[in-house]
Order: structure tokens, then sequence, then C-alpha cells
């Protein structure tokens, strides 16, 4: 089974399969473009399936199944559903300022803000085909990547607006990409059968690196420390200290999936996955504490609010948490 396809399955269940859809509606061709528009509509917030959620400004967003956005504007108490102009489900979003954001996911979907996410529009990439993109990254002004299944990857230099396709590692290859997080002037890519590189050029060309393990990674984290942590099927979590040249193995005592991962102000580092784990680490990711916080449902990402708390996206929408919750465990 290929990369994505696998982490979603075995990371939040069969209704997050994003490499294979399985649905009609996901095997459909892609929509084509579409006006920006904003209408509300009732979605609660508990009851969609979120991929991925960011803290623009004042505001959080997560995005999620059949295009939808969910947004608050009120430290997470209250929620409003946004749709797009795809009905695909979306899987990545980023913002490069409080005004301009992109969102990918099934179907080669692109769409893109200027307005912090009140309203969308979208963007057609003829490249990307039928294919899922996986996520998106900002990594300075108007330069965004996006990547994902089959070896997909994407350089935007004008804010989301044009893509061109580039190549990674070689022609040939065609691992599903998970994520690719920025480390100091450098880029860490993290995929499907151990799936490792890194650039040092802001993803113009790539260098594969060693991998102390072949299944798939499905996430990644820079520490403030300079480590980095790449971690993913059955609790795996490796730990860098030169880039990913070498890795060290932390033992999680967890055969749960984790899927994404984040420092948070006071300096925890905190992973999450699969039936509610949360992973928590006060040494910089060299070792980890475990806690369940919703047994059963799967988390996807997570978000530090600016007032303080952390809001998990997964398959039971948004989960707010003190994290003051977690000392006292």
């Amino acid at each position: 089974m290929k990369h994505r396809a696998g982490i979603a399955c075995a990371l939040l269940g069969a209704s997050l399969c994003l490499a294979a859809p399985a649905s009609g509606e996901d095997k459909a061709e892609p929509a084509k473009p579409m006006p920006a528009q904003r209408v509300v509509v009732d979605v609660r917030s508990d009851r969609i399936l979120l991929l991925d959620i960011a803290q623009v400004d004042q505001r959080l967003i997560g995005v999620g199944e059949r295009g939808f956005t969910l947004v608050s504007d009120d430290g997470g108490q209250t929620w409003k559903g946004l749709p797009t102009p795809v009905t695909r489900t979306l899987t990545g979003v980023a913002f490069k300022d409080a005004k301009v954001g992109v969102a990918v996911g099934h179907g080669g979907s692109f769409v893109r803000t200027e307005d912090g996410g009140a309203t969308w529009s979208q963007v057609t990439v003829d490249e990307a085909g039928p294919d899922s993109l996986l996520g998106v990254t900002h990594l300075a002004g108007d330069h965004f990547i996006a990547y994902g299944a089959f070896g997909l990857y994407f350089d935007s230099q004008d804010a989301g607006k044009t893509w061109q396709r580039i190549t990674v590692l070689s022609e040939d290859f065609d691992r599903h990409i998970s994520q690719i997080i920025v480390v100091g002037t450098s880029l860490l890519l993290v995929g499907e059968s151990g799936t490792l590189a890194r650039s040092d050029d802001d993803g113009a060309t790539w260098t594969a690196l060693t991998s102390p393990y072949q299944g798939s990674y499905f996430g990644a984290l820079a520490v403030k420390d300079g480590s980095v942590l790449a971690f993913g099927m059955r609790g795996n979590v490796y730990r860098s200290l030169d880039l990913g040249t070498t890795w060290q193995k932390i033992e999680t005592g967890t055969t749960v999936a984790f899927m994404a991962g984040q420092q948070l102000a006071d300096g925890r580092v905190m992973l999450v996955g699969n039936s509610g784990l949360i992973a928590e680490s006060a040494d910089n990711g060299q070792s980890f504490v475990l806690h369940s916080a919703a047994p059963g449902k799967g988390f996807a990402a997570l978000v530090e609010r600016a007032g303080g708390g952390i809001i998990f996206a997964g398959e039971s929408g948004v989960t707010p948490l003190d994290p003051a919750w977690l000392k006292s465990r």
C-alpha cells in the first residue's frame, strides 16, 4: 500500500485514506476554478474530520473533509464553517501572514485566500492531476511549497497564484512525501518507506539521507535546541543533531502512530497521533511521557493558541486542551 494511504489508514482510520480515495467524489476529475466565496455553513466543530490547523494572527483555521474550513476568532470557544471552492478533502494549510494563505488536498486541489481565510479561490494546477497533495509549507516571503502522493512536489514564488512542478531526488522518485519542514537554512523531507532527504537551496535540489528505519515517516519537527525529530508508524521516533545525517532512536513505549508535533512556548515538545495519544517531552525530545486525551479518536494536527492552551484537530474536529492538564497527569 502506498504511503499516505497507509498513513491515513494506520493513523486515523479508513476515513482518512488520502492517496487511495475510495469515494466516488474523490475519484472524479478536478473541479473547474470557482471564484472566492463567503458562505457560513452549519458544521459542528466536533463532527467534522480535520487534517490540519493553523493560528493566523488571532484567528484559528482548520481544514478538512469536503473542502470545508473551520474558523474561530475567539480562541476556539466558538467555530463557524466556511466552504472553499473545492469539495475534496483538504489536508494542509499554511500562511505567509495574517491575510495570505494556501491550502491543498485531494484531487490535486489548491486553494488560496487573501483575507485571512474568510474567502478562498481555487487555483488550477494541471500537473497535479487527480493525485493527493498531503501538505503545504511556507518558506519565506511569497515562497510556498506543496507536496504529496507519488513524489508530487510543487514550488510557488508568487504566494500560491502559480505553481511549478519540481523533481525530487530523481525522475523515477515515487514515494509519498508526508511533510517538509524548515530547519535553519535547510529543508528536511520525510515520507514513505523510510524516505528522508535534505535540501540546502530552498528545495531546488535534494540529497537522500540514510534512514535508520524503513517504515513510513508521517511528520517531522525542528526543535529549539537544534535537534530534529522524525516520527511515524508504530510509535517510532528518531532524533538527529546533525540535520538528518545520523539518527538516534527514541523509545516511546507505544506502537500507536504519531502524526504531528509542535514545541510549545514553554519548551515542551508534544507529538500527537492515533487513539487520542499525546507524547510529551520536557527535554527536547530525548524522552517522552504518554497521555491519552481522547481515547479512540485520532489527532492529525495541533496548534498552540495565541492566548494559551492547545487545539487538536482530527477525527472529532477540534479538541481544546489546557497544557496544565498534562502537568497534572
